[in-house]
């Protein structure tokens, strides 16, 4: 197809506002949006290839195929070699062995599949994947392979005209299973084809349906186009429902660009010119770069964001003049489609051969890698742990009598050091993970939710009936349970009430919290810890990688400002609960987070098994906040 200076241009808007994005650049919450920006070129470009070549009677299946992997899979592959390399140095054993197989999966264009079983794009722990940004290549390929096939059977019983019927209907269907599947079904619709290809089919459409337009219509067209755009960067956000109905801003706005093809000051601008040719490999760079400062702690620095964008486009740079503009042009179709497979299949196939490799003889890599993880099971304490139904923790903790209950989700497990510390006598631990203290409650994982009822009910029950007058120590990780976003299988939410939202959810969620706890307290004095703070990634983690790239060691925290925000709903149900059962709050960030920042970590050291469950360092920066539990023994 002939050269447009405004895709081109178009092509740099998307990489610069996704970039910006996953930098998290202030006032681009809504630069994931580039990526449908993307779609739309491809299915315009796609479609335009195609097309002609069916109507001109010389349209050649294994030369496409041939030509997209020319296109995609050299600088792919280069890569994953370097991510491979980076990874056999500096990562620990697990998380190499999990870049091994996002690189087989990558390589395989297969990768949205495997991270549509994992969870939320927008969340942790997929932020730490180095490859996650090739979900979209995935979608991409499968598209390339299944497209030319329709197009060609299509073209074949239905002619040109019904084709063009053909491909609006599935757009629309397509559209319809987004519109449909986004709510009820997030991370399917995000990324998956079937409600993806709308966005893809809107760029084929708009080269179907060409319109003639004069030159004070291409203008408008391109203006409104352009205005589309940029209130999709900056007025959406992850929090939005995505792709769904919210997605037609973006794409109708590409469409209407492509549609005006104006020679415009956009369109000739050479900056946007030179960042759309080298767009492809800035994306593929960029995103390692903010996995690698987002696990050191240091993606919320602006001096290291600006160099990591920076970084992002020189190797974007140097992998286009270097492997893109340096791969050979197509001699016979089938030699470099078999000579571009060839690639792929020794690429996955080192990369298998290294994961077994690693896993039986880790000594072939540096021994200096695994830097160890610290102990989950606490040595501040001895504990004694009963068989329990529902998959939960049941434990004495200490010896002699029971002076104290631990009840919750894991936090009543992680945080017990904590308490036996000032603790003379014994407690009891019942922990049960992902579980939210409550007694009528629904989720959206129904066997989780089907022992978390039944572990909440036992408990509940035992507690109506046993230990009477002995305190029971509330824990909780509440923000989860009430954490809208999309793809979170512990939200809660209360029969025949799914659909709440908003203000009447929180009042709800704050109701059945209170009632819990008022029959808690009928029999014990209660006392409900605020929610432990959380960090964005695993500490250590984080401080391991930073320690071996950097030569020397670091701390990482987050602000008690963002504590507070993420937590805000759960805390106000914990006070409103202590008002109305008349039970008391223990608050640990006065002791965890000191001079506005949580610690993660203090002098080097984690405070934290994962991002969000102390050990032993963690719970002995607690000693003491639970004497006003202990006193009345």
């Amino acid at each position: 197809m002939q050269f447009r200076k405004s895709i081109n241009a178009l092509r740099a808007v998307a990489v610069i506002c996704v970039v910006l994005f996953h930098f998290k650049v202030s006032g681009f919450q809504g630069g994931f949006v580039g990526v449908d920006i993307f779609f739309v070129i491809s299915g315009f470009l796609m479609t335009g290839i195609i097309f002609s070549g069916l109507q001109k009677q010389r349209f050649s299946l294994i030369g496409f195929y041939a030509s997209r992997a020319r296109r995609i899979i050299p600088a792919l592959l280069v890569l994953c070699l370097a991510l491979w390399a980076f990874g056999f140095i500096y990562l620990p054993l697990e998380d190499y062995r999990a870049l091994l197989r996002t690189i087989k999966s990558s390589l395989f264009f297969a990768s949205n599949l495997e991270f549509a079983k994992t969870g939320n794009y927008f969340a942790a722990p997929l932020r730490e994947n180095w490859l996650l940004h090739t979900w979209s290549l995935s979608v991409e390929w499968q598209f390339y392979m299944l497209y030319p096939l329709l197009l060609m059977g299509l073209h074949k019983v239905l002619g040109s005209s019904g084709t063009k019927a053909a491909l609006v209907l599935l757009a629309l269907v397509s559209l319809g299973a987004s519109v449909y599947l986004s709510p009820s079904a997030p991370v399917f619709a995000f990324y998956m084809l079937p409600t993806r290809a709308w966005e893809m089919l809107a760029g084929g459409l708009v080269y179907l349906f060409p319109l003639a337009l004069g030159k004070r219509a291409r203008q408008g067209a391109e203006v409104l186009g352009l205005a589309a755009i940029a209130v999709s960067i900056f007025c959406f956000s992850e929090q939005d429902v995505w792709p769904g109905i919210l997605a037609l801003v973006p794409v109708v706005g590409t469409a209407l660009v492509i549609l005006a093809n104006s020679e415009s000051a956009f369109s000739r601008n050479g900056a946007l010119q030179f960042t759309g040719g080298v767009s492809y490999s800035v994306y593929l760079w960029h995103w390692p770069l903010v996995v690698f400062l987002y696990t050191c702690g240091l993606l919320d620095s602006w001096p290291y964001v600006v160099a990591g964008v920076i970084v992002s486009c020189v190797l974007g740079t140097v992998s286009y003049y270097w492997v893109e503009s340096r791969v050979g042009t197509l001699t016979t179709a089938p030699r470099a489609l078999f000579k571009y497979a060839s690639f792929v299949v020794l690429g996955v196939g080192f990369s298998a051969i290294t994961s077994s490799v690693v896993k039986d003889h880790p000594g072939v890599r540096f021994p200096y890698v695994d830097l160890g993880r610290p102990d989950y099971a606490s040595a501040l304490y001895e504990q004694e742990c009963y068989p329990s139904a529902f998959g939960a923790s049941d434990c004495k903790l200490g010896k002699g009598e029971v002076s104290v209950i631990l009840y919750g989700d894991s936090h009543a497990q992680s945080t017990a050091a904590a308490i036996q510390m000032d603790n003379p006598h014994a407690a009891l631990s019942w922990a049960r993970g992902g579980c939210p203290t409550l007694r009528h409650f629904e989720m959206h994982d129904k066997e989780l939710s089907r022992k978390c009822g039944g572990f909440n009910a036992e408990k509940l029950g035992v507690l109506q009936t046993s230990y009477p007058g002995v305190p029971v120590v509330l824990f909780s990780r509440a923000s989860m349970y009430l954490d809208t976003s999309r793809g979170n299988n512990y939200r809660v939410y209360f029969p025949g009430q799914e659909h709440l939202s908003g203000r009447a959810y929180v009042d709800t969620y704050t109701a059945e919290y209170s009632r819990t706890v008022c029959s808690i307290a009928e029999n014990h004095p209660v006392y409900i810890v605020k929610p432990i703070p959380e960090m964005p990634f695993s500490i250590y983690k984080g401080l391991n990688l930073h320690q071996r790239i950097f030569q020397r060691s670091s701390d990482i925290s987050v602000s008690l400002f963002d504590y507070e925000k993420r937590n805000r709903t759960a805390i106000q149900a914990i006070e409103a609960a202590a008002k109305q059962c008349n039970v008391h709050i223990i608050d640990p960030t006065p002791k965890l987070c000191p001079n506005g920042q949580c610690m993660g970590s203090k002098n080097g050291v984690p405070l934290y098994f994962d991002d969000n469950h102390l050990v032993d360092s963690g719970n002995e920066q607690l000693e003491g906040l639970f004497k006003a539990v202990l006193a009345p023994i």
